[in-house]
């Protein structure tokens, strides 16, 4: 009997630690209030959204039509990074396809999620430090300016 009482006080040890576990999974798991700052504190109001827009991965082009940016926006707002090393790292521009600026750490770079294209693909939002918002559905070879 007193081998089942262990037994069972085990058990119970083990599912709390799980459940605790678990808990600190979540607060891990909260929004971080400096991501994509400071630059996605100059956007105010919601971006365009882009009618007649291509999504060109790897020179095919795998999606044509209307592209809506403002959850991908909102998404940053709420300090939640996605798991990929590009979103929210510094935009170095090196391509010069959007105007050129002699801050480093002006542009921030976000990945943006859309059903139907692999992740990451080539869809990024670029972000300024005075609010420009600038859409690129090829891996950064042109750019659209939404806001």
């Amino acid at each position: 009997m007193k081998r089942l009482v262990q037994s069972a006080l085990c058990g119970i040890t083990l599912l709390t630690l799980a459940l605790l576990a678990g808990n600190q999974t979540t607060a891990q798991e909260k929004a971080n209030p400096t991501f994509g700052r400071p630059q996605i504190d100059a956007v105010a109001g919601p971006a365009k959204i882009l009618e007649d827009t291509q999504v060109v991965n790897f020179g095919k082009v795998i999606f044509q039509g209307r592209i809506d940016i403002n959850p991908t926006l909102e998404r940053i707002r709420e300090g939640r990074k996605l798991d990929h090393n590009n979103d929210g790292s510094i935009f170095m521009n090196r391509e010069g396809n959007i105007p050129r600026n002699k801050d480093k750490q002006y542009y921030r770079e976000f990945v943006m999620k859309m059903k139907g294209v692999p992740f990451p693909g080539p869809i990024r939002v670029v972000v300024g430090k005075k609010g420009e918002v600038y859409f690129t559905g090829d891996h950064y070879n042109s750019f659209t300016r939404v806001r």
